[in-house]
């Protein structure tokens, strides 16, 4: 054996120490120190999973589990879909996957989706149909999945109107509306495409009306790629507030036939490939062309208020906004060139609203372009995953884990997590709300379910609920009004001192 000084002239220690340091390190004969961890502050993915399907729609259910649809078996589109009901705890393996045969007749590829917030079921608005052997033409189809016995179910009454692309939003009542999507492809021989520009609403026994004295080209119909799952959420008067992918801005009153209201006000130009997310009561966080974000505020009676968020760091055609458990909104996948793999955007990135910042986050295994989705998970971590027909077919998936979950020292473990002990599972608005944890609680969140396709998940909201004060058990007051936390099921987080949330317990407000 040798000796070596801590004094050893510097020299010495090139030419002879460092090559027998490697030589030890190649041969395994010393362990290098753990290199320093990220994940507290960038986050990590876990590793790349497969799925049965391509999960292009997915819907969180009240008891957990996510529920996801858009392709069959080989990653195909088609009128012979399945449908797919993932167990989280159960882990990624092929026997957390339950695979269903979609019987109902209808092609729900690019369907609309919304929970029905009484049963917690999910709602499916029309979809694709085939012409002559043609895809992407539309259904009028109404189909619901039921979580209590994992059944897809065809309704009746249909929609008055075909969709392929269509939105629905959850209303203050419990009704959904119903906005754009493509009508046909071309309609007797007609060599343009046809659009469903007239909204209509679902009432909660199932009938149908529509808002005959809403309808309009420019704001959910043929112009300007509008009809493309028009961008859309309920506001503090329980109006509907659209956000063109052109930059224009409409109100929709759903009452009656309906009425529809132009704002002068203009946000900047975005597409239909970019998300948009509801990150606050009232603010949406929207990325627009150029790399550009920007919220825009609808808590005002009059016009809305658009500022800047900020620039993202890459170019995110077709990616996917996810609301965290602590507010912050986490952008990944997407591409600088459409979709195609050339500009893929592997790196994740994180916005904070309380500073108006982008972070670069953690970098995940595959690209996620046109068809792929992602959703907040009871656990706090996100499922991401699919992408591809058309393009390449993504039948896999990968959960990404928010830097709240790690330690803070480096060192890449897990944090120990606090847990809820007892909450309702039911409650009203502006109603206290008793919480017992078995840490004392700091913070107490709220994130309603999640429902995401296409860039874009219409479900989802965030609270911060203010406590009095720390402690085991607190008392926290429900959001004031059905028009700013639609009725539904929502995921409940405690956090403590060290800014680690917990699993979160699902309650129904209503």
């Amino acid at each position: 054996m040798f000796k070596l000084s801590l004094f050893a002239p510097r020299t010495w220690c090139l030419k002879y120490l460092i090559p027998v340091l490697v030589l030890f390190l190649s041969n395994g004969l010393i362990t290098p120190a753990l290199a320093v961890s990220e994940a507290h502050l960038k986050g990590k993915f876990g590793p790349l999973h497969d799925w049965p399907i391509i999960p292009l729609a997915m819907m969180l259910m009240p008891d957990g589990r996510v529920f996801a649809y858009g392709t069959d078996t080989d990653g195909d589109q088609g009128a012979k879909l399945h449908y797919v009901i993932w167990n989280p705890p159960a882990g990624t393996g092929a026997d957390a996957f339950k695979v269903l045969p979609n019987t109902t007749n209808t092609d729900i590829f690019c369907a609309g989706q919304a929970l029905i917030p009484e049963t917690g079921h999910a709602l499916i608005v029309g979809g694709d149909a085939v012409v002559n052997t043609e895809r992407n033409y539309a259904n009028k189809n109404v189909n619901i999945f039921d979580p209590t016995t994992d059944t897809l179910i065809r309704q009746t009454p249909s929609m008055a109107f075909k969709r392929w692309y269509a939105t629905a939003v959850t209303l203050p009542n419990g009704e959904h509306a119903v906005l754009g999507g493509r009508d046909n492809k071309f309609l007797d021989g007609v060599t343009d495409d046809t659009y469903s520009p007239t909204p209509e609403v679902r009432s909660i026994n199932g009938s149908w009306r529509t808002l005959t004295s809403a309808i309009s080209g420019i704001a959910y119909g043929e112009l300007g790629y509008s009809w493309l799952y028009p961008r859309a959420w309920v506001n503090r008067q329980g109006k509907l507030f659209i956000l063109g992918h052109n930059g224009s801005m409409y109100k929709l009153d759903t009452t009656g036939t309906g009425t529809l209201t132009r704002y002068t006000t203009r946000a900047a130009k975005g597409r239909y490939t970019m998300p948009s997310i509801m990150f606050a009561p009232g603010r949406i966080l929207s990325i627009r062309r150029d790399r550009v974000a920007v919220v825009v505020n609808i808590n005002g009676t009059g016009e809305p208020v658009v500022s800047s968020a900020g620039l993202l760091a890459k170019d995110r055609q077709h990616g996917n906004a996810t609301l965290l458990a602590d507010g912050r909104v986490w952008v990944n996948g997407g591409s600088s060139t459409g979709n195609n793999l050339t500009g893929a955007v592997l790196e994740s990135e994180l916005w904070d609203s309380n500073t108006g910042k982008w972070t670069t986050t953690a970098s995940a295994t595959t690209a996620r372009l046109y068809h792929s989705s992602a959703i907040l998970l009871p656990d706090g971590t996100v499922l991401t995953g699919g992408g591809g027909s058309p393009g390449r077919k993504q039948l896999n998936g990968e959960i990404y884990y928010p830097p709240y979950l790690f330690k803070k020292d480096g060192s890449g473990q897990f944090a120990f997590r606090p847990e809820i002990v007892d909450a309702p599972a039911v409650i009203g608005w502006n109603q206290n709300l008793a919480i017992e944890s078995d840490e004392n609680i700091v913070r107490v969140t709220l994130v309603r379910v999640g429902a995401a396709t296409h860039s874009f998940n219409n479900e989802t909201r965030f609270f911060n609920l203010p406590i009095p004060q720390t402690g085991k058990i607190v008392t926290v007051k429900s959001p004031a009004t059905a028009n700013i936390a639609p009725p539904g099921f929502y995921l409940l987080f405690v956090w403590n001192a060290e800014g680690v949330p917990s699993v979160a317990k699902t309650i129904q407000i209503g």
